[in-house]
């Protein structure tokens, strides 16, 4: 199993750094349930890779080196991505 840090979430969600990312984080897992972070008293915050990309997927966002499609999906992500 691996493990990535906010910066590769980021990457992997089409946020632009991990401050982004993690500004819309709660919002992601309360309204579209975005994986949680792996439980540890460390930091920094990891996520199980496979989870978050199982999670891309289903939103219908290809990986970030592809053509996003369009959708409700993706346009959820791009509103989250905007606050």
């Amino acid at each position: 199993m691996r493990f990535i840090t906010a910066d590769k979430v980021a990457e992997l969600t089409g946020f632009s750094n991990a401050t982004a990312f993690l500004a819309a984080r709660s919002r992601l897992e309360d309204d579209n349930d975005f994986p949680l972070p792996m439980p540890t008293c460390l930091r920094p915050l990891k996520w199980r890779a496979d989870a978050v990309k199982a999670w891309v997927e289903l939103q219908g966002r290809a990986a970030v080196t592809t053509p996003a499609p369009t959708g409700s999906n993706v346009i959820m992500l791009e509103m989250a991505r905007s606050v």
